[in-house]
Formats: C-alpha cells, structure tokens, sequence
C-alpha cells in the first residue's frame, strides 16, 4: 500500500506543478486553432468562388439575350461574335471547356402553341436546351407565357464549376442560368442559320 500511496502523491506533485506552469500555453492554443482557421478561410473562399462563378454565368446569358435582342435581323456571324466576346464576361479561362450556350427564339403566332422558332449553341460542353428543341413545343422558364403574336429571346448559359478543393464543401458543380429579353426592333423568328 505504501509504493501506491507514494506513487499517489508523487502524481499529485507532478499535476500541481504542471497546472501552476504556463509556459508554452500560446503555442498550444495557436496548435488548436490554427486549423480550424484554415478550414474557414478555404471553405470562405471556396464559397466566394462558387458566387463569383454564379454571379458571372447569370451576366453572360443577360448579355448574349440582350445583345441579340437588340438586332433587327440576326446571322449567324453575329451570333458567333457575340458567343465569342461573351464568353469573355465569364473571364473563366476554362469556360470553352466546361461551358456551353444555348440561344432560342420562342414565338407564338396566331394564338398556337409557344415553340422554339430557332436555336443556335456554342461551347463545347454540349447541354440540351431546357426550353426546348428548334421548331418544337417551347417551356419557358420561370412559367413565362406568351401573348398571341409575343417573341422573346431566351439564352442558356451551362456551366460546369471547377472546384478550388474537391470534395471540401458540398456545392452543385452544374451551373443553369437563363434570361429572357423581347426583341426591340421586330420579331427574331427568321432562322440565321447556326
């Protein structure tokens, strides 16, 4: 009993000591914190990459709808231009790659049926539309309904985000971002040839 008793007491020495000592209590906390700060200032900047990523795909499909909306008569040249100098507002340098465009003209004439008058696409990264198919029924998006004689514009924009840690926070890799816009000059339902 003794030795046991001995080995007690001498324990009990040993932790009053220790708890008394505060050397290197810094460094111990500093060990302890620091990764917690770096999973917040990854998954901080993972997240922010992901909104800047959203943020210019919905710039790009109100851009290239709203450009061509603004023709009288489009063709295919102008169409491939404005695809070309759009894809510059991703200012991804992988949105060939990973990106994808699809532009449709939806009219209604003659109270018949919404359908897509024509489409044209580009990128590589090949999507189908989720409005439609060229001269076929069209779902616009947002349950948007068209008058009797309306045309809108309607550019898809697919993007498949390129993660900056894979699997550290759980986001949606597919980006879908759409807009619709009238034609101002006339109605765009004469096919370019895309």
């Amino acid at each position: 009993m003794s030795v046991f008793r001995r080995t007690i007491e001498a324990t009990r020495g040993i932790a009053r000591r220790l708890l008394a000592d505060n050397k290197g209590v810094a460094g111990i906390e500093m060990a302890v914190i620091t990764p917690v700060l770096l999973l917040m200032m990854c998954g901080g900047g993972e997240i922010a990459f992901y909104a800047r990523s959203h943020f210019q795909a919905s710039q790009m499909a109100s851009t290239v709808a709203d450009a061509v909306s603004r023709y009288e008569a489009v063709t295919s040249a102008d169409i491939a231009s404005i695809f070309t100098v759009s894809s510059e507002i991703m200012g991804a340098a992988d949105f060939k790659e990973n990106g994808y465009v699809v532009l449709s003209s939806v009219s209604r004439t003659g109270g018949g049926a919404t359908t897509v008058a024509w489409q044209c696409k580009g990128g590589t990264a090949v999507n189908a539309s989720r409005v439609g198919a060229a001269n076929k029924a069209a779902t616009l998006p947002g349950s948007l309904v068209l008058d009797a004689t309306d045309n809108v514009i309607v550019a898809e924009v697919f993007y498949k985000h390129t993660k900056l840690f894979e699997g550290f926070v759980p986001l949606e890799e597919q980006l879908y971002k759409t807009a619709v816009f009238r034609p101002r000059l006339g109605s765009l339902t004469s096919v370019p040839g895309c």
